[in-house]
């Protein structure tokens, strides 16, 4: 698109798409969650407006323009891209096909026009223009800042949870340390939605709460009284707005929705502003029983049992709430006994009344709970007999998630959990598993599948592999995780992860030291010490080599160095290098024996510019005649023996020196391949020198030769040598 940048997100993005949907199951996917399903990745193929797959099918049958999509599609938008938006008619009678590849580990790959139909079919040219290369990758894998924040803070809590708890030993309720932890969690996701603001993190912090306030209450309170707490807040009843209509006029009592307010208040469990209502309403009271009655109703609600003793005193209230209602059956006013009849009803837990004012299976299953019965066991009970009058929605998924986890079909709850997010979904199963509650449902003798947990963990884990800033974090739950599937991800990923700092260098050495991934070390080590080299810090690179014993790395390296140095002039050692070029015997053994001969061309360069010509002579005569010199560096060297051997200073080498040398020149020629080699490398020596001669050192000996050719160099080398030879006869040396 024109102007626009590469790519455009939605806003609310925060954590990746789920990966998986581990457990399907009669309950299906949502239909609405399934038509979302469609716009995961949105075509990155469209100019002039933002394309989704789905969008780009319509526009192929009914060839018209595409209409913007709603803001839960995440978009991302190629600069000139190939087909227009609307035109995809023609691109296919063009008979082209758009490809695109991605790498093994991250969704930043390439996309390109190929000629040949992904069908089949002949091949048809390709013209110049269209030989271009596009990024292509799928956006919203990659985790928001708000997002790593969430994942990080999940897994410190679920470290010091493990460190905590032993999964699997016997739990004495008195010390159930889980509900403490899970509130934490809780509170986590609750920060996490707000400052991300997804929808998908939001449903499943729904989803996660009523779990929690169903198997994982805080001990101080009744479950009910948790199941109830999660309503009010996931659909709080009645609003602010409806209470302030009502009870901010002269009279509340006379107004017709007084009674629905008191009943509603009741029905949510808020009996103290249910009581103030009570208070506050202005009934009128022409008779003593109904000023006793209100009194008696208000005393019941503000003193409904709650906290720890709750259940133990919830049957005595029940009785009182019984006997006040067959009380209430003798008032004279009947718009008053009607009122708090049905008010008694809905605390002694009449079924038939609380279902008959609620307006939800949620709100009619938590009244149940909290009134009629509030042990644990019948809580799918209750849920059975408010989904026969409130059908669950199963095109809301948070509500498909909710209904399976008060149904107690756990499994099925952890998979509506894991296509909201699967960070919650794995952290969720955690703590169900070490609740033992789903033993029941997964027997791993019998099955050859991961357990649920872990099956969770690993997708979660994938996808903190896939963002530089969890990755650690990701290898953590792997290694946590039961078989092998676990550390064959790890093994995957570990060569992929960017090298940023020694810091993480090191801990994944000891990963791979504590894994025994010998093979996956080596490549790091290799990775690092390239990337040590392209930082100019070759001693780094060559202790990290020598630590793994790679002397084939070692060895080209050194002679890249001498290579370097010969064409573009003796350039400052690093520090770890100058150290061992300074002093041998603190260079390791392998890595001194291949830096000696670029360490010798480092010594003649030194002596030569502190003027002590014979020493330096000495050292690069040395370096000619090494044996296992590689022949293309051969008249480079001899280039450096100009300046040496000039008539017009002091003799530098002894007869025998320049005979050696002579002799070392005469096997080189002999040497079809050394001496072309070593001519070509020495005229791109001389190359480099009229290319950069302002960069060149005065006393480089290029500077004066550097219009001759490579081969007359060494016809002048030569010619000098033999000169220099005969010099020595007759000064009788």
């Amino acid at each position: 698109m024109s102007g626009a940048g590469p790519t455009s997100f939605s806003p609310s993005f925060g954590g990746p798409r789920p990966i998986l949907s581990t457990f399907e199951g009669p309950m299906g996917t949502p239909a609405k969650e399934s038509s979302s399903t469609t716009k995961l990745f949105t075509s990155p193929l469209a100019t002039g407006r933002t394309t989704t797959v789905e969008g780009i099918r319509d526009t192929s049958e009914a060839e018209e323009e595409m209409k913007d999509e709603d803001d839960s599609v995440f978009t991302y938008t190629l600069q000139d891209a190939p087909i227009a938006a609307g035109r995809l008619r023609d691109w296919q009678d063009r008979k082209r096909t758009l490809k695109f590849t991605l790498p093994p580990l991250y969704n930043s790959g390439i996309a390109w026009i190929d000629g040949k139909k992904v069908d089949g079919g002949d091949q048809v040219p390709i013209v110049p223009d269209e030989m271009k290369i596009f990024p292509a990758e799928i956006p919203d894998s990659a985790y928001s800042d708000e997002y790593t924040k969430f994942v990080v803070d999940s897994h410190e809590l679920y470290r010091a949870l493990s460190d905590a708890d032993q999964i699997g030993e016997p739990m004495d309720p008195s010390e159930n340390i889980l509900p403490k932890y899970a509130t934490t969690f809780l509170e986590i996701l609750d920060a996490a939605r707000r400052r991300i603001f997804d929808e998908r993190l939001s449903e499943a912090y729904v989803v996660c709460h009523c779990l929690f306030a169903s198997y994982f209450a805080d001990p101080g309170i009744m479950r009910a009284e948790a199941v109830m707490d999660w309503l009010n807040q996931y659909d709080p009843r009645p609003t602010t707005e409806e209470t302030r209509d009502i009870m901010t006029t002269p009279v509340p009592y006379d107004e017709p929705g007084f009674w629905e307010l008191v009943q509603k208040l009741a029905l949510r469990g808020l009996f103290f502003q249910c009581s103030n209502c009570l208070k506050e309403a202005g009934t009128p009271c022409a008779d003593p029983e109904s000023k006793r009655a209100l009194q008696t109703a208000t005393s019941i609600l503000e003193t409904a049992p709650k906290g720890a003793k709750a259940f133990e005193g919830h049957r005595q209230w029940r009785a009182r709430a019984i006997a006040f209602g067959e009380q209430c059956t003798k008032l004279l006013d009947a718009r008053l006994r009607r009122g708090l009849i049905a008010l008694a009803n809905i605390l002694r837990g009449d079924s038939d009344t609380i279902l008959a004012l609620s307006e939800s299976w949620q709100e009619g299953t938590a009244a149940l709970f909290l009134f009629h019965d509030p042990a644990p066991s019948r809580l799918p009970e209750y849920y059975q007999m408010a989904v026969a009058e409130f059908p669950v929605d199963l095109t809301v998924i948070s509500e498909a998630g909710c209904a399976a986890i008060i149904a107690g079909d756990i499994p099925k709850a952890l998979s509506v959990a894991e296509r909201l997010d699967v960070c919650v979904a794995a952290h969720i199963a955690d703590f169900c598993d070490r609740q033992r509650m789903l033993d029941d449902f997964y027997n791993i003798e019998t099955l050859d599948l991961p357990p649920f947990r872990d099956w969770l963990f690993m997708a979660h884990a994938i996808n903190c592999c896939a963002n530089p800033g969890t990755w650690f974090i990701g290898v953590a739950y792997l290694k946590d995780t039961e078989g092998t599937a676990g550390l064959s991800i790890i093994r995957e990923s570990i060569t992929h992860v960017y090298l940023d700092t020694e810091a993480t260098l090191t801990e994944l050495l000891d990963l791979c030291k504590e894994l025994q991934f010998d093979t996956e070390a080596r490549q790091i080590v290799m990775a690092w010490s390239k990337l040590q080299l392209s930082r100019n810090q070759v001693g780094s690179a060559l202790e990290w080599l020598d630590s793994i014993g790679n002397s084939l790395e070692i060895r080209a390296i050194t002679w890249q160095l001498l290579e370097s140095n010969l064409l573009k002039g003796l350039t400052l050692p690093d520090a770890i290098l100058q150290r061992y070029l300074v002093s041998p015997h603190l260079c390791p053994a392998m890595i001194r024996e291949f830096i000696a001969p670029y360490a010798t061309y480092f010594a003649f360069k030194g002596h030569l510019n502190e003027g002590d010509i014979v020493e330096a002579a000495q050292y690069l005569a040395s370096l000619i005649q090494f044996g296992f010199l590689p022949g293309r560096f051969f008249g480079a060297l001899l280039g450096e023996l100009l300046p040496l051997i000039d008539r017009s200073q002091p003799r530098a080498l002894p007869t025998t020196e320049l005979i050696a040398i002579m002799n070392s020149l005469y096997q080189w020629e002999k040497d079809t391949r050394k001496y072309t080699e070593g001519i070509q490398f020495l005229a791109k020596s001389l190359s480099a020198t009229r290319e950069a001669a302002a960069d060149m050192a005065e006393d480089d000996w290029r500077v004066e030769y550097g219009n001759v050719s490579a081969k007359e160099v060494i016809k002048l080398v030569r010619s000098k040598l033999v000169t220099e030879v005969s010099r020595a006869y007759l000064e009788g040396v």
